[in-house]
């Protein structure tokens, strides 16, 4: 480790340079060699990057030009939707369908994997465009392209453009830094011996050299950003070039555009209603207004024939919740009373039996205490069989099961 940190500090001179340690001189190196990796790193990268969107270029500008002016066409000029064109004048028709365009948009787009999945998600967003049967319907898009292929979606991750745009500040840290390991390793060998201080002429000499891996990361830095910066707008630019094009393929489709193409319709159904000979528009505006009276007099009757059953309805209703409480009390009157007598005369006859059963139960007692008074009375004169009169004939105390007085 010692020899180590010698050989680092020892000066040397390359190429008739300054004396400079050799971590210096190390350091440079490493600092070209760091910047010659990032420079061909970039380079492929960005090649990589840019080579999918050189590919589909030709094949988006071609379709592009053959469709010309078609969406201009279709929206803008064709105030005369509808009506037949003037003698002797060509009418012009779109030569370019739309789902032929897509089927060929979606087969290129399909071989490059940077768009595979960005294009899936853009196919959503068409539309198709619903005009009649003899109409070749065009293909409309709800987003722009720039909100489906974005630039994190395709550059993100084959392209680190923040890391790029910050290695220039890396590598002019790194030769300052080196920098200021030279300047410590020359104050390092300056020591005071006695009354003198030795090492002072060894970092005088070489205090020029110690600067070189500050003055290389510089170089490195700027050459760097010259080669980056151009590099980066050219992919930047193609990128852009490709937006445009998805977005002249397939426009957007917004309510303006929906209203104008709607608005020459009408105004071909307005001058429809003219006749052959010329007759104003207010009279025809007239006779409309006139055929219109009597069906918008039936709708009114019907409509306050409608209002006023309902208002018969909702005034029947509430007399109902009115007088209901009225008619259940004066119906239910006297059943409630027959009801009530009826439950009077059904307790008061469950009392009479009541008291009945317990007079009959007291009767019985006394009967039966007879009975065995007179039997024991026999026995006693016969004198045989008291015995068996005993087991045969026991004596039982009825309990009265005589209810309160009423």
């Amino acid at each position: 480790m010692t020899s180590l940190w010698e050989f680092l500090c020892r000066d040397a001179s390359f190429f008739g340079g300054p004396q400079s340690p050799m971590l210096s001189w190390l350091g440079s190196f490493g600092i070209v060699l760091f910047f010659l990796w990032q420079v061909l790193r970039l380079h492929r990268e960005v090649s990589g990057a840019q080579r999918p969107f050189d590919r589909v270029r030709p094949m988006l500008t071609t379709l592009a030009n053959e469709r010309g002016d078609v969406d201009r066409e279709r929206f803008t000029s064709r105030a005369l939707v509808g009506l037949t064109a003037p003698a002797g004048q060509p009418t012009s028709a779109p030569k370019r369908i739309d789902c032929d365009d897509l089927s060929t948009l979606e087969t290129a787009m399909q071989q490059e994997p940077m768009f595979r999945q960005p294009w899936a998600q853009f196919r959503k967003t068409l539309i198709l465009e619903h005009v009649p049967w003899f109409v070749e319907p065009r293909i409309f898009s709800t987003r722009r392209a720039e909100d489906i292929f974005t630039q994190d979606t395709l550059l993100s991750h084959r392209v680190n453009l923040a890391f790029y745009s910050q290695l220039p500040s890396l590598v002019t840290g790194i030769g300052l830094l080196l920098t200021f390991l030279a300047l410590f390793i020359g104050l390092s060998k300056l020591h005071a011996e006695g009354q003198e201080i030795v090492g002072i002429q060894g970092l005088i000499n070489g205090l020029a050299g110690k600067f070189l891996t500050s003055i290389v990361g510089l170089i490195a830095a700027n050459l760097f950003t010259l080669i980056e910066k151009p590099m980066v707008f050219r992919l930047m630019n193609a990128h852009h070039s490709f937006l445009s094009l998805i977005d002249k393929l397939f426009p957007r489709k917004t309510m303006e555009q929906m209203l104008e193409q709607l608005t020459p319709t009408h105004q071909a159904q307005g001058k429809g209603l003219q006749t052959a000979g010329g007759e104003p528009r207010e009279r025809i505006g007239g006779m409309a207004t006139d055929s219109l009276t009597a069906p918008l007099a039936e709708l009114t009757s019907a409509v306050r024939s409608f209002t006023k059953l309902k208002q018969e309805e909702q005034a029947t209703g509430r007399r109902m919740t009115t007088e209901l409480p009225r008619v259940i009390r004066e119906e239910f009157t006297a059943p409630m009373s027959t009801l009530n007598d009826s439950i009077h005369e059904l307790t008061t006859l469950l009392k009479t039996m009541h008291n009945q059963q317990a007079q009959a139960t007291i009767t019985l007692d006394d009967l039966m205490s007879r009975l065995t008074d007179q039997l024991a009375e026999q026995r006693t004169a016969s004198g045989s069989g008291r015995s068996e009169g005993s087991r045969f004939w026991p004596k039982r105390t009825l309990v009265s099961t005589q209810g309160p007085a009423e």
